[in-house]
């Protein structure tokens, strides 16, 4: 019985050995990515204030009913929600003589192109929803005094951000 036991133990090592794999080179690596969804801003407008003449008065730039308001439309992935932050009021410098402006910027919004419908945004951050189709639009504001205003050009970043909330 051992002697049995022995052969077939002896053959099935045989029979193994036959049906080997063969060797087999090669390379395992693992990839990864992470995929960030669109969001763009395509600015449509500039702010155009028109020829300032230096004044005691203070410009008014609404955004809500002025056709000089700046434009950008915000594209992204279809009713996701978006947070808008932008600059509130910044300083700009005139190229020639370096003396500043200071501008206070206001922004309205809405999810179609109809500036006269858009909603002031009242708070800095504020989170917006995109439309059906991924859009939004944005019209930019502004106001300044024209006391002390020297000739020139002006120079200033209006800086607005948008991310997905």
């Amino acid at each position: 019985m051992k002697l049995l036991n022995l052969t077939l133990l002896l053959l099935a090592l045989l029979v193994n050995s036959g049906f080997a794999q063969k060797q087999q080179t090669g390379a395992k690596t693992r990839v990864e990515a992470e995929v960030v969804e669109y969001l763009e801003m395509i600015t449509l407008a500039d702010i155009d204030v028109g020829t300032i003449i230096p004044s005691q008065d203070v410009l008014r730039l609404n955004p809500r009913t002025d056709s000089g308001a700046g434009i950008i439309k915000v594209q992204g992935r279809p009713n996701s929600k978006v947070q808008v932050s932008f600059s509130s009021q910044i300083e700009m410098v005139n190229v020639a003589t370096s003396n500043t402006l200071t501008v206070t910027y206001q922004v309205s919004g809405n999810k179609d192109n109809d500036q006269s419908a858009s909603d002031i945004v009242t708070t800095n951050p504020e989170v917006i929803e995109l439309n059906d189709t991924g859009e939004y639009y944005l019209w930019i504001g502004c106001e300044f005094s024209m006391a002390n205003l020297v000739s020139g050009q002006y120079d200033g970043d209006f800086v607005i951000d948008v991310d997905y909330n």
